[in-house]
């Protein structure tokens, strides 16, 4: 499941403050929405006021920002089909819908559709970001590799590619390489001015717990786990972060032994994935259920949880998890 890439939020905002400027109404709306936006009120975002009906279409582009930011992914694509911006003031959003479609598309794991919108060679820092994230689910290393190898000269977008290059070789087993790249992301994100780079900074500290998990390194698992669930609870309306966080606290804690934490974390999990509706983050949750099974001596319960993530991930073509969970399951099968 990959993390969202909260530097669109910025992008979105001076797009269509710029765009809406010529009408008074419309920018007072569109204002008023945006403050509202970056104070993560995101319900209020949806339910606000629609500006006149011109501008129109660039509030549901702020509606959609909000809905992707809090796991409403269907309702993002919905609202970006709305209604057609005027001829004036398309070039200024055409990147936003580009980046909002793509990012819904990849939330849900409809990888081919996303890279349908984007491309194999996109251009701009986070549409880069983007394709480069679904190579990292789909296992297309060397396309991920390629859209990564540049370092990204503005500051924000540059940690952006450190944090997804530093996941990627976690996720591959290159513990060392990865946690450096994505310590350096945390610095680059901890003087950051952008909008929500709190939540940045604890998907930093997630990947780290993954790697700690990776090591059965359970107390480091937890330290670092726990700092992403504070700092991604800035943002409480992020359920899919959420729910990525606590599913992984419920292994940590599994791991060290503690079956009342673990299920309580996994039922926080399921609660906020619930909200989101996503086959992608819902097989990885099924398999953090699995794994709390297993760390728990419960077999059966493992094993089950573990096959139907595993047919989830392989519906989706995320194929190392997939086949992770393949290699874990032939493992149980020659020691029961």
């Amino acid at each position: 499941m990959t993390p969202l890439i909260t530097g669109v939020l910025g992008l979105t905002l001076v797009a269509i403050l710029i765009a809406a400027v010529q009408h008074w109404r419309a920018r007072r709306t569109i204002a008023a929405m945006s403050t509202l936006m970056m104070a993560g009120e995101h319900d209020r975002v949806l339910a606000h006021r629609a500006p006149p009906k011109a501008y129109r279409p660039l509030a549901d582009r702020l509606r959609a920002t909000s809905a992707l930011l809090t796991g409403r992914n269907d309702l993002a694509l919905r609202l970006l089909d709305t209604g057609r911006v005027s001829a004036a003031v398309a070039g200024q959003v055409g990147a936003i819908d580009l980046h909002l479609r793509a990012g819904a598309l990849i939330a849900m794991g409809r990888y081919g559709e996303a890279v349908a919108v984007l491309g194999d060679d996109p251009s701009g820092a986070i549409a880069r970001h983007q394709r480069a994230q679904i190579g990292v689910e789909t296992g297309d290393d060397a396309t991920a590799l390629r859209l990564l190898e540049v370092p990204d000269t503005e500051p924000d977008e540059e940690a952006g590619r450190l944090r997804i290059l530093g996941d990627l070789h976690i996720r591959r087993g290159r513990l060392s390489e990865g946690e450096a790249l994505v310590r350096r992301a945390r610095a680059a994100y901890a003087v950051s001015a952008m909008p929500a780079h709190e939540v940045d900074t604890g998907y930093c500290h997630y990947h780290l717990g993954e790697a700690a998990l990776a090591r059965t390194d359970a107390a480091g698992a937890l330290a670092q786990l726990t700092t992403a669930l504070a700092l991604l609870s800035v943002r409480p309306d992020n359920a899919p972060g959420l729910a990525t966080v606590h599913a992984r606290l419920g292994e940590a804690y599994a791991l060290s032994g503690k079956p009342e934490p673990a299920q309580q974390h996994l039922h926080e999990a399921r609660q906020f994935c619930e909200r989101v509706g996503s086959p992608s983050l819902s097989s990885m949750v099924e398999r953090s259920h699995g794994l709390v099974a297993l760390h728990l001596g419960r077999v059966e319960d493992a094993r089950r949880h573990l096959s139907n993530a595993r047919a989830g991930h392989l519906a989706l073509a995320e194929t190392p998890a997939a086949d992770w969970i393949a290699g874990l399951l032939t493992e149980l099968d020659a020691t029961s």
